[in-house]
């Protein structure tokens, strides 16, 4: 996983709404996003876009019976 740079973090900041951000919580952000991206690594990626839970919960299946 690369490392994502100073720029990059201060642009994708800009780009969430946040402003740009002085040094100090450009530095608290980049600490955060390194266990986001550690998180996101996380999430299997070999699933096909249609398997979101939403799309395949099937609720007859745990319908009572009798």
């Amino acid at each position: 996983m690369e490392e994502t740079t100073a720029e990059e973090l201060r642009v994708l900041a800009i780009q969430a709404g946040m402003g740009d951000l002085p040094q100090q919580h450009l530095e608290e952000l980049r600490l955060a996003w390194e266990h986001v991206r550690a998180m996101a690594a996380r999430i299997p990626k070999d699933r096909p876009r249609g398997d979101e839970p939403a799309h395949v919960f099937v609720p007859t299946t745990f319908a009572r019976e009798g």
